[in-house]
């Protein structure tokens, strides 16, 4: 297994087929949101918060115990057995709690789902669980063209299916055959085959899963919480916009995602090897990398939320303008987060990120019940925000005492007045663009062109561009 990662090959390749997947995913939730309607929509996606919230308990942290064994180097075949091991015994149990409770499992997401929702939680796992090991044999850049293999899939499946008619289901189907596509493509993939596992490598995974499973369930609540409650209190047409809207944010947040998926394995195998001091420098250049996009994308977002919702998804969407706002500046958290998580896991400390998980799911769950029956979907984005800017905070509290970590306040100051200046001129651009798509996409590429320029007028920044082009040639 290779001990070395081309940050920037990886990182780019990962990046440039997350856009793609990004532009292809856009495009088509765009198309069953108008095929389709914020009713019909919000079916779906109350279908994907309950198949994530059955994936938390079905896995507990095991995906992630196995990227960080393998990682380490020392028996992956059997470490791969005894996760397939865990999640089956998970699964079973899951399933036998699942059909009793049928009825109210369909009853609340509105179509009859739990055999298609039992099949997908099985593939689900199996799939993920293939990706995790390919970033552990420090293969990230191939988990994104799996990724994209799934998306396509299922964009295809699913247009094909709403075609004939099958409604929320179309989406359903298409979502279980992506997974399918992306199980067999992971298992062919994969260099980590089987061999029996003792306790030893049975005990190892649940030493590290029983923390990063707790961990595992604050990423959900995060991911689902404010949706399942939004569902419980308010119109599936709710669910649906705050959902587009919810999706639109993280589509900017793609950069974090993509840097704490590349560094993790690498500095995992540094904190093995006792070389903890590559990793602080690293933790540094991967929050500008996160951060370089968000923030232009709050801007953006501020001043254009009601032209983007409304002319891209439609009317009945413009319910969730005023939390879409706020999820973006959630966002600017998020970039952070997601840095401070990948580090904390590859530091072998799941029980740090199980403590800062207690504190914001239960600050999320609570603030989600008491605010969105009085402000809606405003209520459930300020309820993500805050909980996300308390566990943030918890992880980063913990870095400092460990590693000499230090935020890039020059490159995020630059940014921040590249984005002030992009801001101008989509204000003055906005009183003579016309109120229509092609007006908004045109004030949207100004202003990416516009904030473009002012960050590469930074010598600083212009030659880490340059230092990593010339490394991804290498």
């Amino acid at each position: 297994m290779p001990r070395r990662l081309n940050f920037a090959k990886a990182g780019g390749l990962l990046l440039a087929l997350e856009i793609v997947g990004v532009v292809v995913g856009f495009g088509s939730t765009v198309y069953f949101a108008g095929a389709l309607g914020a009713a019909a929509l919000g079916v779906f996606f109350l279908f994907e918060a309950v198949l994530s919230t059955l994936g938390t308990f079905a896995d507990f942290g095991i995906n992630g115990a196995v990227e960080k064994r393998i990682s380490e180097g020392t028996d992956p075949d059997a470490i791969l057995a005894a996760a397939l091991l865990l999640k089956g015994t998970l699964l079973l149990g899951l399933a036998a709690l699942v059909v009793p409770f049928r009825g109210v499992v369909n009853d609340y997401v509105g179509a009859s789902v739990v055999v298609p929702l039992l099949v997908a939680a099985v593939l689900y796992q199996s799939s993920m669980l293939t990706l995790h090991v390919l970033r552990a044999e420090m293969r990230a850049d191939e988990t994104a063209v799996l990724q994209f293999l799934r998306l396509a899939t299922y964009v295809v499946v699913a247009v094909v299916l709403v075609q004939f008619g099958a409604g929320a289901m179309a989406l359903v189907y298409g979502l279980v055959a992506g997974y399918v596509v992306l199980l067999a493509a992971g298992v062919v993939r994969m260099e980590t085959g089987l061999a029996r596992p003792s306790t030893r490598h049975l005990r190892t995974l649940v030493d590290y899963a029983k923390f990063n499973g707790v961990w595992g369930l604050g990423g959900h609540v995060y991911n689902s919480m404010d949706v399942l409650v939004v569902g419980l209190f308010l119109s599936g047409a709710h669910v649906a916009s705050y959902e587009l809207a919810w999706r639109v944010t993280v589509m900017t947040g793609i950069v974090g995602v993509v840097v704490s998926n590349t560094v993790f394995a690498q500095m995992s195998a540094w904190d093995a090897t006792g070389e903890r001091d590559r990793i602080a420098p690293t933790v540094r250049d991967g929050l500008a990398a996160s951060l370089v996009l968000v923030i232009p994308a709050f801007v953006g977002v501020a001043l254009l939320s009601e032209q983007i919702l409304g002319l891209v998804f439609g009317p009945e969407f413009l319910l969730a303008t005023a939390a879409f706002v706020v999820l973006m500046g959630e966002k600017l958290v998020t970039a952070v987060n997601n840095v401070f998580d990948a580090t904390i896991r590859a530091l072998d400390r799941p029980d740090v990120g199980a403590y800062a998980t207690v504190a914001s799911l239960t600050l999320n769950v609570v603030l989600n019940v008491v605010l969105v029956p009085r402000f809606g979907l405003v209520g459930a984005a300020a309820a993500t925000g805050t909980a996300m800017t308390v566990n943030t905070l918890v992880l980063g509290g913990y870095l400092r005492r460990v590693i000499p970590l230090s935020f890039p306040t020059g490159v995020v100051v630059w940014c921040v007045g590249a984005a002030a200046v992009m801001g101008g001129v989509l204000v003055v651009a906005g009183t003579v663009a016309p109120a229509t798509l092609p007006g908004l996409v045109a004030q949207i590429l100004l202003g990416g062109v516009v904030y473009s320029a002012v960050v590469l007028a930074s010598p600083s920044l212009r030659a880490k561009l340059l230092a990593n082009v010339r490394q991804f040639g290498e």
